[in-house]
């Protein structure tokens, strides 16, 4: 029995990372439908049950994977671009972040005012950049203008 059942099943997608946030999803909706006492979200919840069955269930393996990689691909990147705007958040005061104009990587340069010369690690490429500080002083600047009052006195 287990190894007809095991036959049947033999070829197919199964699941992958695609159908278990199909799932989670499903499962979402049908707790918003028991909240709300609305048959709608059941009614996409069903929807997104076949959906579920329809690619854990298929033979054609290439499109599936197609599918998962493409959805994997995607959320890699959101999830890569929420921690490059955490880091931003946490470095607002010490660094600033600036794109290569060649393979456009985003850089982390020290938040200095003026003309900097970087040097891009990915792709090798030098380029200049102009960094304005919005009323905030340098450290280096503050502390001339500081000797500069000492020296008049």
């Amino acid at each position: 029995m287990k190894e007809r059942w095991n036959a049947q099943f033999e070829g197919r997608n199964g699941l992958d990372f695609w159908n278990y946030v199909i799932i989670v999803a499903d499962v979402a909706l049908i707790a918003a439908a028991m909240l709300a006492n609305s048959y709608l979200p059941l009614v996409f919840a069903f929807l997104l049950i076949v959906l579920f069955l329809f690619r854990a269930l298929s033979r054609n393996l290439e499109k599936r994977q197609k599918e998962n990689r493409f959805f994997h691909d995607a959320s890699a990147a959101i999830v890569r671009e929420h921690k490059l705007n955490a880091m931003r958040r946490r470095d607002r005061k010490t660094h600033v972040y600036k794109k290569c104009p060649a393979c456009r990587k985003v850089l982390r340069v020290k938040r200095r005012k003026g003309k900097k010369d970087i040097h891009c690690p990915y792709c090798h490429n030098d380029f200049q950049i102009v960094i304005h500080l919005k009323g905030d002083l340098d450290r280096e600047e503050a502390y001339a203008k500081k000797a500069e009052k000492r020296a008049d006195q």
